[in-house]
């Protein structure tokens, strides 16, 4: 007997349990809650120069994680080497008149402040804090055993956050699957968009603002150079650096710059030093207001673009409870809010929550050259219905043989039925073509593949049509990719095909009927082709129109693309990992 299903009651128990327990586990380990965002960020920011160096070079994907870790610490290493010249001439300019001082201490040991009835003498302040500065001090030794503690402990949290973000960055692409993969289907369209959605967000913020650094930190160097004032580079490097921190940033590298211009003046203009540092505070003025009003709504997008009092509100609130980090991600956290709130309140209104988002850019995997962490290495093709178009006159005569009969069909329309019923017969003559393989019945094969191929439209080799701009996309891709053929014709009509349209010089490897025992749906098929290739069947990427294409590619471990110029249908090719229009828009997504 089946087992039921759980009640509402159950669910609804059930899921306020896993919440009580995620709250619980959340306050329990809140400790560590920074680190693992750290971590997050850290493996966002770094997985695309990782991809990069995998891309063009091959190399595995844990030690080109490595190369950019190296990266990173030369920089870290760098910088401090760099700048330190620069601060301690800055810390050197701040000269101290020790007479003053001692004489100003002395008027103030003096000085007596009465407030109403109450008389204050300066001196005595002056030494009950200087007994408790004693005190202070003294008790630094008995806190030396703490501060060694808390010394260790940054220390574990530091390589808690390399380790973290060293599998997050190697092993992403397998997390992304595993989400994807475990997550019911009926939720995956809102989930992937959403995704989409808050990467375009946090993607626009960073790459954004490394490009908005580098424009303000160039044009304050620039600007610097050309005032005369000193450490120009400390200037540049300090002003790009503080366009992470929104609103707050630009006032603290504009307090900066005028300290510098008001200690060291400038080195050819003939003014005395406040009036220096008064010019470099009206050009940091008119700096930040470009970068505001122009830079910023161009530079990191409209996607992230809030009103800078919403962010600098949000810094505030991010610093009270995170710190810096709040202070960092405050723009990105807001804009990310908006979307998630966007989202409810259309759902919760029976709205359309994602009309104004390109259904073809937001699925849930867009690869750009990358397959499961790894290069792609070959893209595999059918034929008919992918490269070749598919004859539909079988589909049209069977459509007018039913005539009246379109009557029971939804819409008084049997042809999106017609077409699922015919493309579902490959799999079926796929199975039976091998069965009669394996009793070695060749010519009974050879005929009942004439007989089904006739049954389901397919002209002769002679009189295939490409598919509109094929031979422009094979040509692109050939750029990038090896290419093979993976169909269920005969060799001879195959390579008669390929030479009738030029296009024998494009593909690595040929796969037909002749070649294997199993035909797809099988995997044998995908499984030889990449064996020919010497790749990995797991890096490789089949494209076809039918059902039969994208369960091979599956079955082999492979990705899989469904094209609508064939048999089937988006309804039907959603077991592929992206449904495209024709061959056409193959660019886009590899």
């Amino acid at each position: 007997m089946q087992e039921h299903g759980w009640s509402n009651t159950t669910k609804l128990v059930v899921l306020l349990l896993l919440v009580l327990i995620g709250g619980w586990a959340l306050v329990q380990f809140s400790e560590a809650l920074p680190s693992m965002i750290i971590a997050l960020l850290l493996a966002y920011l770094l997985t695309p120069p990782t991809n990069w160096i995998v891309r063009h070079t091959g190399l595995p994907r844990g030690l080109a994680v490595g190369l950019v870790y190296l990266a990173l610490l030369i920089l870290i290493i760098l910088t401090p080497i760099l700048l330190s010249p620069s601060i301690a001439s800055i810390a050197s300019n701040v000269q101290f008149d020790v007479t003053a001082i001692t004489a100003l201490a002395k008027n103030l040991g003096n000085m007596e402040i009465a407030l109403g009835p109450v008389s204050l003498k300066v001196g005595e302040v002056l030494l009950q804090s200087a007994a408790g500065l004693q005190q202070l001090i003294s008790s630094f030794g008995s806190q030396a055993l703490l501060s060694i503690i808390n010394v260790l402990s940054s220390l574990f949290w530091v390589a808690f956050v390399v380790v973290v973000t060293f599998w997050l960055i190697k092993d992403s692409y397998k997390l992304e699957y595993w989400f994807f993969e475990h997550l019911p289907r009926p939720y995956r369209r809102d989930v992937s968009r959403l995704l989409h959605e808050l990467d375009l967000i946090w993607g626009s913020f960073f790459k954004g603002t490394l490009v908005l650094a580098f424009i303000v930190g160039t044009l304050v160097g620039v600007i610097m150079w050309a005032l005369g004032i000193q450490h120009v580079l400390l200037l540049a490097i300090f002003a790009g650096f503080m366009e992470f921190i929104p609103s707050i940033g630009p006032i603290l590298g504009a307090l900066l710059a005028t300290l510098i211009a008001f200690l060291g003046g400038s080195a050819w203009i003939p003014l005395d030093n406040w009036l220096v540092a008064l010019i470099v505070l009206i050009l940091y003025t008119l700096i930040f207001q470009i970068e505001q009003v122009y830079l910023y709504p161009r530079v990191v997008g409209r996607r992230v673009n809030l009103h800078p009092g919403i962010v600098f509100v949000g810094a505030i609130l991010g610093a009270v409870e995170f710190g810096v980090l709040g202070v960092l991600l405050a723009a990105p956290v807001l804009a990310s809010a908006r979307v998630l709130g966007r989202y409810v309140l259309r759902r919760l209104t029976d709205q359309e929550p994602f009309s104004d988002v390109d259904e073809a850019a937001s699925a849930a995997i867009q690869w750009r050259s990358m397959l499961r962490g790894q290069p792609i290495a070959a893209v595999f093709f059918d034929l008919d219905g992918t490269l070749a178009e598919t004859d539909d006159h079988i589909t049209q005569a069977l459509l007018k043989r039913m005539g009246p009969l379109h009557r029971l069909f939804p819409d008084n329309n049997a042809e999106a039925y017609v077409r699922r019923w015919v493309m579902r017969l490959e799999p079926v003559a796929a199975w039976l073509l091998s069965r009669l393989d394996d009793v070695d019945l060749d010519d009974d094969a050879f005929k009942a593949v004439k007989r089904v191929r006739a049954m389901l439209g397919y002209k002769k080799t002679r009189d295939l049509n490409l598919v509109a701009d094929a031979d422009a996309t094979l040509h692109e891709l050939k750029t990038r990719y090896r290419l093979g053929i993976v169909t269920t014709r005969d060799r001879h009509s195959t390579e008669r095909f390929l030479r009738q349209h030029r296009l024998t010089s494009f593909f690595d490897v040929v796969i037909t009927r002749d070649d294997v025992h199993r035909l797809k749906p099988h995997p044998e098929p995908v499984i030889k082709a990449a064996e020919a290739l010497g790749v990995d069947a797991g890096q490789c990427v089949m494209v076809g129109d039918t059902l039969a294409d994208i369960r091979s590619a599956r079955a082999a471990g492979a990705a899989s693309v469904g094209v609508l110029t064939g048999f089937g249908t988006r309804e039907n090719l959603n077991e592929a990992d992206v449904v495209v229009e024709s061959v056409r828009d193959l660019p886009q997504w590899l």
